[in-house]
């Protein structure tokens, strides 16, 4: 596999409440003391080469071998507006694990041992922004993050009544940063190894009919962007979130019409990592307490009903929805508490829909909905978005010329025209929450099957 990526595009950073209202479309102006997005030409500038080779070796009919290598170098560029960015990556990954399967009359077994690991190795360079052109430099700092983790897991299936999925492993996690410029500082960060556990079961009940149970736990080490940000200081002090998770959920198959799944969690996180902004804008990440995440997701998918009329041939929808409760615990900044406040930057309830109907057995027509209610923007929560309701349409149209299919299509996105914002800055500083979406747009285009 090799793939290779040039990218680039604009970021016009965020905006206020008021700035949003008086011009959705305007970037990030200036201030008395700093220039705005556009001066400075802030974009994003990335070129990543990725190239991998996987193998898997039958050494019987009982065992196997598997094994993937990959690398990948970026080169990544980020005017922004108190600095520009270079950064170089060198990555390095390994997956490898031996299988073992066994089947007999009512019971299955299978077991996989092996590792997984890498090696990041980032150069930064930051200089001044003189309006999208290289200035003085700022800082030049290294990263080398290696993480890994072995793994053993086992699935076991009695009658195809009753499943089991138990696995554990043990994570490490390092890194080693050194300042270059304008001053030399070096240091090496280990984080504790993390035994992780998880105990699934599944049992179905009767045709169609399945009651599941999990219990595991996770942990997630500082990214390098976290503990290396754009305000150009190591993150130290950060150290891995880790949770139990608990979950439980049943699925329903009603004859060969409608499928449903509904699942119940409740996740318990610590040290968990929440992002902030300083007044010039750079973001930077601390460990902030612990999470109460709870929540409800249902899933409800219908078979493809063929409706033998011409004029409308077939049908078929899909709905799902997710309802969360999450909450800080323990969670104090400075003087203020937080504690029991909702969680920065996840709506409670987002819901999704999607009708598929094929007219005159070729013209496909989908018609999609996205509803998310508002956010809290601030851990104090005393910024909150607006929810949203989007609509999109598309339409797919197949043209067969010999032995070569084009499939046509043009989509309509955001149908209504809803004033909206697909990304928020949360926590940022001045209250510039907000980066909105395009109001309604077109895109049209044609996929060649030979």
């Amino acid at each position: 596999m090799i793939s290779y990526t040039d990218l680039d595009y604009e970021t016009p950073g965020g905006l206020t409440l008021e700035q949003m209202q008086a011009n959705r479309k305007q970037a990030r102006p200036a201030t008395v003391t700093l220039p705005g997005a556009k001066e400075q030409d802030a974009g994003i500038r990335n070129k990543m080469l990725l190239a991998g080779l996987s193998h898997e070796f039958a050494m019987s009919p009982e065992f196997s071998h598997f094994i993937l290598v990959q690398g990948s170098y970026v080169d990544f560029e980020n005017p922004f507006i108190t600095n520009f960015e270079n950064r170089f990556e060198k990555n390095f990954a390994l997956r490898t694990h031996l299988n073992y399967e066994k089947n007999w009359n009512k019971i299955s077994l299978a077991y996989r041992l092996g590792f997984e690991g890498g090696i990041n190795d980032i150069l930064i360079k930051n200089y001044d922004n003189n309006k999208g052109i290289e200035g003085n430099p700022q800082n030049f700092d290294q990263i080398k993050y290696t993480s890994g983790f072995y793994f053993l897991s086992q699935k076991l299936n009695f009658n195809e009544k009753f499943f089991t999925d138990i696995s554990v492993s043990l994570n490490s996690n390092s890194y080693e940063w050194e300042r270059l410029y304008p001053r030399s500082q070096d240091g090496i960060i280990r984080f504790k190894n993390q035994w992780l556990p998880n105990f699934g079961i599944t049992y179905l009940l009767g045709k169609g009919f399945s009651i599941r149970g999990k219990i595991g736990k996770g942990n997630s080490a500082p990214t390098n962007e976290e503990i290396r940000s754009s305000n150009q200081e190591f993150n130290v002090n950060l150290v891995p979130e880790y949770g139990w998770n608990k979950e439980i959920g049943i699925r329903k198959q009603f004859g060969n019409f409608i499928f449903v799944e509904g699942n119940y969690f409740n996740f318990r996180m610590k040290n968990a990592i929440v992002r902030r902004q300083n007044d010039n804008g750079q973001e930077y990440f601390i460990n902030s307490g612990e999470t109460v995440q709870k929540g409800i997701e249902i899933l409800l998918d219908s078979k493809n009903f063929n409706l033998k009329n011409d004029f409308l041939s077939n049908f078929k929808f899909r709905f799902s929805g997710s309802f969360y409760n999450f909450r800080f615990e323990n969670y104090q900044q400075n003087n203020t508490y937080f504690s029991g406040n909702d969680l920065t930057g996840v709506p409670k309830t987002t819901i999704n829909s999607l009708f598929n109907f094929i007219f005159f057995k070729k013209l496909s027509v989908d018609y999609s909905h996205f509803y998310t209610s508002k956010i809290p923007l601030n851990d104090a929560n005393t910024f909150w978005s607006e929810s949203s309701l989007i609509g999109n349409i598309q339409f797919r149209f197949p043209v067969d010329i010999d032995n070569t299919r084009l499939n046509v299509f043009f989509q309509i996105q955001n149908l209504y025209n809803t004033n909206y914002v697909l990304g928020f800055d949360i926590n940022a500083f001045g209250n510039r929450f907000y980066n909105p979406a395009a109001k309604r747009n077109f895109v049209t285009g044609i996929q060649v099957d030979f």
